[in-house]
């Protein structure tokens, strides 16, 4: 009797913890993957603030009059100094691929550490290599930070193979890129209120810094690499996540298939929109700036203010948008297939055509402020479209797909400005800018019908390889 009572009891007790356990996660602390997004945000708002500082900076740096006096001022020709602010993506081209290849066998929380532990040393050390390397040491410094944050977007997607529910994948990757987006627009203001202040240019990197610092101690106590190896993520939350992760293998390691990667189709249609999506996108982000300057001669502070402003709306709209995905892809309104195809096309020919219309409003102010706007918030259909189509043909792989993709991608990045050059030779003629956009609006309508016809959200038989496969057949044969 005593016995009975005595398990009855314990039972009770049991159901208590597991009670409170369940309660606890959902009422006391924002549930983990969540908070897995919080921190993938604050890390892009952090790096991004760290990868455009410099184009502020070098301003203050090349003309002390522009800001506090009080600092060195260097004699860096125009040669030099577009060779120091293009450094950076040295290293950011050729380590994304590599990286993904890394996420598939090293800790993405750890890799994350390292190298943001790493591009704040850089960020810190970057006045001093000033003073005393000149631009040469500068360019190595950046080379190395470019190194660094090329691990990011790999990373980020091992993560959201391990921590979403397929029903939350467009949350959890756009959530976490949006953090991008504040930091580059927050970028401009930030570093040109510390390029006058006491501290001067130096200040802009020591602040970078910090940021990178404080974000690693964070996401060293915080961050995890799945819900497995979270030490206090519930059961519930754990359990649906392992749930709706059907096609995911923990804790194995895969020999990464290149020639069937190499030969799948899909990802070849993934790679042409990567590719047309990084020349809009260069266009929109180092050339409107001239563009607005050129066309509405206003000074560097409005123009400053007007580049800035497209990229605000879109951050705020890229959480509705991704929400709305989401809902109906959960309540199965459309395909995941029609989907990914519907934000793709709004994105790269919604973009494209408010470019096209930016060449013909002529001289109004609001006019061009409004369709820039326009253009830039059409990007917050990527984080719902084909940026997410790698999850999609293959989970095990989806930080390999993105590095091989996304490095091909800074092709574009690069050609997109030097094709500006062969086009305007007189930046004030209206026309020429015209064909500028023409041009990058016919990029991406021809990235859009690539992916509209040759693109899948299919999960590519390689995601599993042939021996893990052979292995599930040999037990089914053995149970029959």
């Amino acid at each position: 009797m005593e016995a009975s009572e005595s398990k009855q009891e314990m039972g009770e007790t049991m159901s208590s913890l597991l009670t409170k356990e369940t309660n606890y996660g959902k009422c006391c602390n924002l549930p983990k993957r969540h908070i897995q997004i919080g921190m993938l945000f604050l890390f892009y708002f952090t790096i991004f603030i760290s990868r455009t500082n410099l184009s502020v900076a070098i301003v203050s740096m090349t003309d002390k009059n522009s800001s506090n006096t009080n600092f060195e001022e260097f004699k860096w020709n125009e040669k030099e100094k577009s060779a120091v602010l293009s450094s950076f993506f040295w290293g950011y081209l050729v380590i994304q691929a590599p990286a993904g290849q890394l996420g598939q066998h090293f800790s993405p929380k750890l890799l994350l550490l390292i190298t943001n532990l790493t591009s704040a040393l850089m960020a810190a050390l970057t006045p001093t290599a000033a003073y005393f390397g000149g631009w040469q040491l500068l360019c190595a410094v950046r080379t190395v930070q470019g190194l660094c944050q090329g691990f990011a977007l790999p990373m980020t997607y091992k993560l959201a193979s391990k921590w979403s529910p397929v029903h939350e994948r467009n949350r959890f990757v756009g959530f976490s890129l949006n953090g991008a987006t504040l930091g580059a627009a927050s970028a401009l203001p930030i570093c040109g209120l510390l390029a006058e202040s006491a501290g001067g240019w130096p200040s802009i990197f020591y602040t970078s810094a910090v940021l990178g610092l404080t974000w690693s101690i964070i996401w060293s106590w915080l961050g995890a690499d799945s819900p497995a190896t979270h030490t206090t993520i519930t059961t519930t939350e754990k359990q649906e996540i392992e749930k709706s992760l059907e096609h995911s293998e923990e804790n194995k390691v895969y020999k990464t298939p290149w020639k069937e990667i190499f030969s799948s189709v899909p990802f070849w249609a993934l790679i042409f929109t990567h590719l047309s999506a990084g020349w809009g996108l260069s266009i929109v982000i180092t050339e409107t700036p001239s563009f607005i300057n050129s066309i509405l001669k206003y000074n560097v502070g409005i123009n400053g203010l007007l580049s800035s402003i497209p990229f605000y709306s879109l951050w705020l709209c890229t959480f509705p948008v991704c929400w709305f995905a989401d809902y109906l892809q959960k309540k199965m309104i459309i395909s995941v297939n029609v989907g990914r195809k519907l934000w793709t096309t709004l994105y790269l020919s919604g973009s494209g055509t408010a470019l096209i219309f930016l060449g013909y409003i002529g001289e109004s102010a609001i006019a061009i402020l409004i369709t820039l706007t326009l253009c830039v918030t059409c990007s917050a259909f990527i984080f719902s479209g084909f940026i997410m189509n790698h999850l999609d043909l293959s989970p095990n792989f989806a930080g390999v797909l993105v590095g091989i993709a996304n490095g091909l991608e800074n092709i574009t990045m690069i050609l997109a400005p030097l094709s500006v050059g062969f086009i305007v030779d007189d930046p004030k003629s209206a026309e020429q800018w015209r064909t500028v956009f023409l041009v990058s609006a016919c990029v991406g309508y021809f990235g859009n019908i690539v992916f509209l016809v040759f693109g899948s959200t299919k999960l590519q038989p390689w995601n599993t390889p042939i021996e893990i496969n052979k292995n599930k057949d040999d037990s089914i044969n053995t149970q029959m």
